[in-house]
């Protein structure tokens, strides 16, 4: 029985008579005689392969390579300067016929190296860690479960294996803000309002915070909370009115100590609404209409007692001055008379006497 089989140039093959290996075929046109034989067709682009030791001796030395990984080290195959294929630990066998083809061997116990964006795409996620810390971030590194130190801003990667797993966490340095919405509250007058507090935050150090409460955000809230109720308490609602600052100031001041010791600090402290029930809200309209009411009241009894004051002068000086009091007669006469369009006089016959001996000593 004749049969032939063509070898592309990547490809490799071995005879087979009736399954064992008789030699290797490679590339080419092959002439195939006699029954029970086959051909077992190999890709020489596929690096790695997993050949029987029986099916590898009919290769010629050279024809493959082979390492023998640790449990602490990883590989990497590079052809013509890039990377192609990942070895975990274990024994590996590959095509060496390529003599562009490399095996590099990397200690998970030693630092990464720097390495391109093009290796690391290849890398398994379960194999390496990569973090890129911002200007604005610090991150914390943990290596099996404990925190080793703080991560600068720039680029990091790390080895993780079973043993020895690797996590990192990023935290935001920024300034933050935290609102705490209207709470129902009760003065020490017995006068129940809602107020809201606004309060600015960041981190006092980057790993405080996460390793003394679940939530440093929900713990600062708490906090807040329980120092706001005790100010409103053991003052009056008019004193609450008129010390805003005194209440951000006691907020700062009851606060901020305590913050820091789960690794914030209060930046600032601020009353963002102060809502009053419906009915108190309208008896302080009343009272504040009261109270401006009675001020203009007294500007108006001042006002009075000063222009009484004036006239009283004035009718003094002119008692003393009959003539300065008969210029203002005039004066008086002249500014009703600048008014009238028509004077009519109705005089008996002794006011018509008197009227012409009045003209007459006029003329």
């Amino acid at each position: 029985m004749h049969t032939t089989q063509n070898i592309a140039l990547h490809e490799r093959g071995v005879l087979l008579r009736h399954g064992l290996p008789l030699r290797a075929l490679g590339p080419g046109r092959h002439s195939i005689w006699g029954y029970g034989r086959t051909v077992m067709v190999l890709d020489t682009r596929k690096l790695v392969v997993d050949l029987p030791d029986e099916v590898r001796a009919v290769f010629a030395e050279g024809t493959f390579g082979e390492a023998r990984l640790a449990a602490h080290e990883r590989g990497v195959l590079f052809r013509q300067g890039r990377p192609q294929v990942f070895l975990g630990p274990g024994f590996h066998r590959f095509w060496a016929l390529d003599p562009s083809v490399e095996l590099h061997v990397f200690d998970t116990g030693e630092p990464v190296p720097d390495v391109t964006d093009e290796l690391l795409a290849l890398l398994p996620k379960t194999e390496i860690v990569q973090a890129t810390v911002l200007e604005f971030q610090r991150a914390l590194l943990y290596v099996k479960g404990r925190f080793e130190r703080v991560l600068e801003p720039g680029r990091y990667a790390f080895w993780t294996r079973a043993g020895a797993p690797v996590a990192v966490r990023l935290i935001d340095m920024r300034r933050q803000q935290l609102t705490i919405p209207a709470q129902e509250l009760l003065t020490r007058d017995k006068v129940s309002l809602r107020l809201s507090v606004a309060v600015d935050h960041a981190p006092a150090d980057p790993h405080t915070a996460p390793h003394t409460v679940a939530d440093p955000d929900a713990a600062l809230y708490t906090l807040v909370q329980l120092a706001l109720r005790e100010h409103v308490a053991a003052v009056t609602l008019d004193e609450l009115l008129e010390g805003r600052d005194a209440l951000t100031a006691y907020l700062e001041t009851r606060t901020s100590a305590e913050a820091l010791r789960f690794g914030v600090r209060v930046l600032q402290v601020g009353v963002k609404d102060i809502i009053l029930p419906g009915d108190m809200k309208a008896l302080m309209n009343r009272v504040i209409e009261a109270e401006k009411q009675a001020v203009a009241n007294v500007i108006l009894r001042r006002e009075e007692a000063a222009a009484t004051r004036t006239l009283a002068n004035a009718a003094k000086v002119m008692a003393d001055n009959p003539v300065l009091l008969r210029l203002k007669e005039l004066e008086a006469v002249e500014r009703i008379a600048a008014q009238v369009g028509e004077v009519k006089l109705s005089l008996g016959p002794d006011g018509v006497d008197g009227l012409r001996q009045l003209l007459t000593r006029g003329n």
